[in-house]
């Protein structure tokens, strides 16, 4: 299954799209990682925390933290 829902940006450019799990792309449009999520849809995404370096994804029965080693612009 294709297509995107939620939108994010972190401090280096990259933006993230949820869906499929989490799909990120460089700041040139090419994609450089793929966050798989245990559930079939991803519907929205934003870093948080103290110092911007948590990504919150909701999910359909879930909200999952990742710790990154990027942080949300600002």
């Amino acid at each position: 299954e294709k297509g995107s829902d939620g939108i994010t940006i972190d401090n280096q450019g990259n933006i993230y799209l949820s869906g499929n799990g989490v799909t990120v792309f460089n700041p040139e449009g090419k994609q450089i990682e793929h966050i798989d999520i245990p559930e079939k849809w991803t519907a929205n995404l934003c870093f948080g925390g103290k110092n911007r370096d948590l990504l919150f994804i909701t999910a359909s029965q879930t909200i999952y933290t990742l710790q990154m080693k990027v942080k949300g612009v600002e």
